[in-house]
């Protein structure tokens, strides 16, 4: 019998390229040699399937990721996300805001760490929380709910509401001159960050009530939320000294245009996505109804023409599988790599952004396009972070 510790060092590169991230870690421990042979990375790593990342364990502090194709817990011991909440999610790096406000992006896996500058204030009186507040707040020498517990009431609803969305434009595992864009405050006002800048830079020229953005092609892509025009319109803007943003002709498809070919569109309300699928970008509208609890209905993909200001609706999306998430960076997946994952499907996560207290943090599950049904990937009484809904995030070490 073959003594598999015996394999030459070349071979065991090759095998570890097809490993997911868990066993990718199995494989280390197994002897000396193949933990020297799994440091080296010199392969590709093979794609990774996204965990939902979940709430702390109350009693031993680590951050709980349910993996969805072994049907597992695991529990990773991350002191930059104790007590964070995670508002967003890009290339398997993690971006958290405590609430003094610290802001941070840490991948969790390899332990990387960037400081970034707190989100800037939205309004005036915002402002002037930033400027004598929150100095007092940070200062004090307690956090003695007598002391300053209205400090922290305020401080903690900015931890759980003042960034909505942040993704990133390249891994910065790989890239050192990436960009982070967050979503922040009331209006989903976009701002951009490079590393090496003190602040962050507001793009100027767009509208409030902003719901997505993605990069695409070398710019970014924003989408507005329908309520105000009845479709949703798209900008786009290129980060820089003097950003600005200019609206795409495209109009999205809105109730009553013939050529949208799903015929009922009678939903509580809708959000969207930007997301890119075979190298083009597309458009994801998700139908929630509310009444006691939120409760998602139904998604819908449009293929966006940028060039011939056009859309079609698709009806399925080549067996692929997305995973969608509020805050996180949509993740496309080839399920014929996975076990017990769906085609044709779409992997979602709850929109509670914050206000599980009123309708709880259970709309989640797959959406089967074919056949436009709802079943559940987890249990619905999800255990979830207080301040805030789990979120996707793609192993990467």
């Amino acid at each position: 019998m073959a003594n598999w510790l015996e394999l030459p060092d070349d071979m065991l590169e090759h095998l570890t390229s097809f490993l997911p991230i868990q066993d990718y870690h199995r494989f280390s421990a197994v002897c000396r040699n193949w933990c020297i042979v799994a440091k080296q990375k010199r392969y590709c790593s093979a794609q990774q399937i996204p965990w939902l990342a979940l709430g702390e364990t109350e009693d031993i502090k680590k951050r709980k990721f349910y993996n969805i194709v072994e049907k597992r817990h695991y529990y990773l011991d991350v002191p930059q996300l104790h007590g964070k909440v995670l508002c967003g999610s890009s290339y398997g790096w993690l971006f958290t805001l405590d609430r003094k406000l610290n802001f941070h992006l840490v991948n969790p896996l390899s332990r990387e760490c960037y400081d970034l500058p707190p989100p800037p204030p939205f309004y005036e009186g915002h402002l002037d929380l930033f400027e004598h507040d929150l100095l007092r707040y940070l200062e004090a020498e307690s956090d003695d709910e007598e002391a300053h517990g209205d400090l922290r009431e305020i401080f903690e609803e900015l931890q759980r509401c003042l960034v909505v969305k942040a993704i990133l434009d390249y891994d910065p595992s790989t890239r050192s001159d990436f960009t982070a864009v967050i979503l922040y405050g009331e209006d989903n006002t976009p701002a951009f960050w490079r590393p090496g800048h003190d602040a962050w830079t507001a793009i100027t020229g767009l509208p409030r009530c902003l719901e997505d953005i993605t990069f695409f092609e070398g710019k970014f892509y924003t989408v507005r939320s329908p309520i105000a025009d009845n479709y949703s319109p798209i900008y786009t803007f290129e980060v820089g000294t003097d950003p600005k943003a200019t609206k795409v002709k495209l109009q999205v498809p809105w109730k009553g245009d013939p050529n949208y070919i799903i015929e009922d569109r009678t939903r509580n309300f809708s959000t969207n996505y930007l997301v890119l699928l075979f190298g083009k970008l597309h458009l994801v509208e998700r139908f929630v109804e509310t009444s006691e609890h939120r409760l998602t209905t139904e998604f819908v993909v449009h293929l966006l023409d940028l060039e011939g200001n056009n859309y079609s609706t698709c009806r399925h999306i080549n067996g692929h599988a997305i995973f969608l998430g509020g805050s996180s960076s949509p993740v496309i997946i080839d399920p014929s790599q996975f076990p017990n994952c769906m085609k044709d499907a779409i992997y979602f996560t709850d929109l509670a952004y914050g206000h599980s207290e009123l309708y709880g943090a259970e709309d989640h599950g797959i959406f089967d396009m074919i056949g436009n049904s709802i079943v559940p990937y987890y249990p619905r009484d999800v255990f979830h972070h207080t301040l805030a809904a789990p979120i996707w995030f793609t192993p990467n070490s």
